[in-house]
């Protein structure tokens, strides 16, 4: 066993509100939960591991019916972090990022959004129309220029669901791998967002 460190942060809805009773966890690589827990009446959350890595950190509250999930990837828990949340009714799901050797510089962000405003209407394609305009990314608390968006078509069994592949700016210095931190906030055309966060 590794030596304990935390993760600790605020839950919170769209307007900065925070949430009470929002379930914070982690996941290990098959996806299943090792570690739950709840936020207070401050929307504050504290989870307790062994140093280590994490590849998945969520927060949720009444999943489906009022909100989605946030995500936060690839998590090397060496020192004790605060990894802010915050939840509204859309999702930005399997966000990764690489960067091109050789190709102009930029971020290659790929990310597939859900929209539950859509799923509760009844749309096969639950994905928010977005534009570039519509997207919010940093780099290590940065922000960053987003220079070309495209949809991509993800096969999802018994449906194909709208991702976006995307290029951004990135800061001209980064740190160590593993240690920078991307955040997308995704915003749709009737107000609804959603944020999702890694470390790469």
């Amino acid at each position: 066993m590794g030596e304990k460190k935390t993760i600790r942060g605020v839950v919170t809805d769209k307007q900065g509100v925070a949430l009470e009773g929002a379930t914070v966890g982690l996941k290990n690589s098959q996806f299943e939960d090792i570690l739950v827990t709840t936020t207070n009446k401050n929307g504050e959350y504290l989870l307790e591991a062994d140093s280590g890595y994490y590849p998945f950190m969520y927060a949720v509250k009444e999943y489906g019916g009022s909100f989605l999930e946030y995500w936060c990837q690839n998590i090397t828990l060496s020192d004790d972090m605060v990894i802010n949340a915050q939840i509204d009714r859309l999702e930005v799901y399997g966000l990764h990022c690489f960067v091109t050797k050789g190709a102009y510089p930029a971020l290659t962000i790929y990310f597939r959004p859900m929209s539950l405003t859509k799923y509760q209407a009844g749309r096969e394609d639950i994905a928010p129309d977005l534009s570039s305009e519509m997207i919010y990314v940093s780099v290590n608390g940065c922000p960053a220029e987003v220079y070309l968006l495209n949809t991509v078509e993800e096969f999802a069994g018994d449906r194909n669901m709208t991702a976006y592949l995307m290029q951004a700016s990135y800061p001209s210095e980064l740190l160590r791998e593993g240690k920078n931190f991307l955040s997308v906030r995704v915003t749709d055309e009737v107000g609804d967002v959603g944020e999702a966060s890694l470390y790469f």
